[in-house]
């Protein structure tokens, strides 16, 4: 099997010739250590959107400064009912790929109503040339899947109010809450219809979902009925539904096991997460798991990541709905020393 075929057997609950293993393609450099990994099993996983974004009436403006001795990135969104911005930090950790949030565009009740005509404003279009072409570089040596994003709660938290902003806006301000929520349910319904409609056999929704912030009740409230819209429009394409996951989850074991969702993807095990394998294949048996290999071990020594290793594949019981994936971004020495573990052992077992 190439790692393309090996993944998608795995994650279809068929008998792979060994488990899976696969990594973000912007998180291994390349070079000579990443084409010996590549040739011991290490499949790239490409993350496209399915859509592009236009827009007919908003400008968007990005201005460089610099504070404290660090360069920054101010984003604005001028709209004809005002306008909103937001301070971004484009080092991420480990040379990450996507800018860290410093301010969010929400700070205060107007700019609710910026953030709905910028919602309105969108044009979509599809984006089936760039995924075809991903996929034809690739060919065998990974996987192109469509990356939706997130779901529109997931959305406002992370890019648009933030832990705090959000937690006081959810008390205080529901009507201004639930009123942005809602337009963003009726304008994602365009993208899902373009991921539907998309030539990959995948559609991730990169919700980053941890339960001691979501919670229970906002979980199957707000959460599980965008999966449940997705699902609905998947049926008789033979497309799966994977969701990022890649928090504390204890607090939504029964609530994810309800959620109509394919792949748990991400899940991390302890000492990060609080969920661990034979837990999940325990709380979740329909459920494939396409692991966050957990990250606080790629600093540790070759022997302590060869036994967390065996520990994972003996919890997941079965080649059969598992695989092993590198989702955070980590020190690149660290992260080739363990992956060459890992490679190791899978290829072994």
């Amino acid at each position: 099997m190439d790692i393309r075929e090996r993944l998608l057997t795995a994650l279809t609950w068929g008998e792979p010739d060994r488990v899976p293993l696969t990594i973000y393609e912007h998180d291994l450099s390349r070079g000579d250590k990443e084409r010996v990994l590549r040739e011991h099993g290490v499949g790239l996983v490409t993350r496209l959107p399915a859509h592009t974004v236009g827009r007919r009436q908003v400008e968007v403006n990005t201005r460089e400064y610099w504070e404290n001795g660090r360069r920054l990135l101010r984003r604005t969104l001028r709209t004809p009912v005002g306008e909103v911005w937001q301070s971004l930090d484009p080092e991420g950790p480990y040379h990450s790929f996507q800018p860290w949030i410093k301010e969010h565009f929400i700070k205060s009740p107007d700019d609710y109503r910026v953030m709905e005509f910028v919602l309105r404003d969108e044009v979509y279009h599809d984006n089936f040339n760039a995924i075809r072409e991903a996929q034809r570089r690739l060919g065998g040596d990974g996987l192109v899947y469509v990356r939706l994003g997130k779901s529109p709660m997931q959305e406002m938290l992370y890019q648009m109010l933030g832990m705090e902003q959000f937690a006081v806006d959810f008390a205080f301000r529901r009507d201004l809450f639930d009123s942005l929520y809602h337009t963003m349910c009726q304008r994602y319904e365009e993208l899902y219809d373009f991921a539907v409609s998309s030539p990959v056999e995948i559609i991730l929704m990169g919700d980053n979902i941890t339960g001691d912030v979501v919670g229970e009740p906002r979980f199957r409230q707000y959460v599980a009925p965008v999966y449940k819209r997705i699902k609905e429009r998947l049926a008789k394409t033979g497309k799966l539904l994977a969701v990022h996951m890649d928090g504390r989850l204890k607090p939504l074991l029964r609530a994810i096991a309800d959620a109509e969702v394919d792949i748990v993807e991400a899940l991390t095990p302890p000492p990060m997460g609080t969920v661990s394998v034979a837990e999940a294949r325990e709380a979740w048996p329909s459920k494939a798991l396409w692991l966050n290999f957990t990250g606080s071990l790629f600093i540790a020594p070759p022997e302590e990541v060869e036994e967390h290793t065996r520990q994972l594949l003996t919890e997941a019981g079965s080649k059969r709905g598992f695989a092993i994936g590198v989702t955070e971004a980590a020190p690149m020495e660290a992260l080739e020393r363990s992956l060459a573990v890992i490679a190791r052992v899978l290829n072994d077992y």
